[in-house]
């Protein structure tokens, strides 16, 4: 496993380090300090299992890195750090096509427990950000907030449910005894359905209307 940490921050990157050491198997770790330093270790390492950027870097926007990277290397997970859980900031990242967006005051237990999630596929999004009321900010369309769906089928109803959990393809096929084939299918269709842009939204809406029900 390889993982590129881009921070400028040497003392962040040495505490980041003793957490991702924690996984196994450990993980090659390599470090930029800057954007461009970070698209210049992307390219000459075509084997990174995942990337963690900072989203203030001393050169670039880091949320611009981000879009570069994941239009160049659409396959290659990326986990946003900050400061900040601003949840306009948190939109723009996910728009960006992050895979995950980590507030460096998250403790050590919560940093591996998201790496482990978007690693193997899933997508991490602070747990705040969902229970304060992301949708607020219009991480999903207008046109979606309704109470339910009728025009979901009654497995992609299943499917929008299990995205709640933030978990990977693989694991919603297996909760539900279905092809991961199947579940990229019927995501595709729910985001088409429902006027969304990406799974990330499709769980924050799940979510709400999850609440509502309660």
């Amino acid at each position: 496993m390889k993982i590129l940490i881009v921070d400028d921050h040497k003392i962040f990157c040495d505490g980041l380090r003793l957490i991702l050491a924690r996984l196994e198997p450990a993980p090659e770790v390599l470090e930029a300090g800057s954007g461009r330093s970070a698209l210049a270790l992307a390219k000459a390492n075509s084997d990174l299992d995942l990337l963690m950027l900072d989203i203030k870097l001393p050169d670039e926007d880091g949320v611009a890195v981000l879009l570069h990277l994941t239009t160049k290397y659409p396959s290659l997970p990326v986990i946003m750090l900050t400061a900040t859980e601003n949840r306009n900031l948190v939109r723009r990242c996910f728009d960006a096509g992050a895979s995950g967006y980590i507030p460096k005051t998250s403790s050590a237990e919560i940093m591996l427990n998201a790496i482990r999630l978007v690693i193997s596929g899933g997508i991490y999004l602070p747990p705040s950000m969902i229970l304060s009321g992301a949708t607020n900010g219009k991480m999903v369309n207008d046109s979606s907030n309704s109470e339910s769906h009728p025009e979901l089928t009654e497995r992609q109803k299943q499917v929008l449910e299990q995205l709640t959990y933030g978990i990977s393809n693989k694991q919603i096929a297996e909760r539900l005894g279905v092809s991961e084939a199947t579940v990229k299918v019927h995501i595709s269709a729910i985001l088409k359905t429902l006027g969304l842009r990406s799974r990330v939204e499709a769980a924050l809406l799940a979510q709400r209307l999850d609440q509502k029900s309660d």
